[in-house]
């Protein structure tokens, strides 16, 4: 039976980066939906905005885990010694994933949800 998802709207380009084992990877991942926003969100002192993103990545295998770094477009080589500095705080665009959900469709995967 073939698969009715449709992911006409996955029509992005995402560079993913990972921390692992001191060595950090990039990876270019190619259509991708990718959407952030600010909301405003109340909180006991206030309010304050909150980013707020949804990645969608079309895949057999997982290719996204919680934890990662996400920036649209084809992002730049960071290196050890840039990691630290490379954070959603100083650096414009950059989102990190704090939860990853796989998706199947009929047992097999289809797509990965980042949030």
């Amino acid at each position: 039976m073939m698969n009715p998802l449709c992911y006409s709207l996955c029509d992005k380009t995402v560079t993913v980066y990972r921390r692992e084992n001191g060595k950090i990877t990039r990876n270019v991942l190619e259509n991708a939906f990718f959407q952030w926003s600010k909301a405003l969100k109340s909180e006991e002192y206030g309010c304050a905005y909150q980013v707020e993103a949804l990645l969608i990545v079309p895949c057999t295998e997982l290719c996204i885990y919680p934890g990662d770094r996400v920036l649209e477009g084809v992002g730049p080589e960071v290196s050890e010694d840039e990691w630290d500095r490379f954070v959603p705080a100083l650096v414009q665009g950059l989102y990190r994933l704090s939860s990853v959900k796989p998706c199947y469709w009929q047992g097999a995967l289809c797509h990965v949800e980042g949030r």
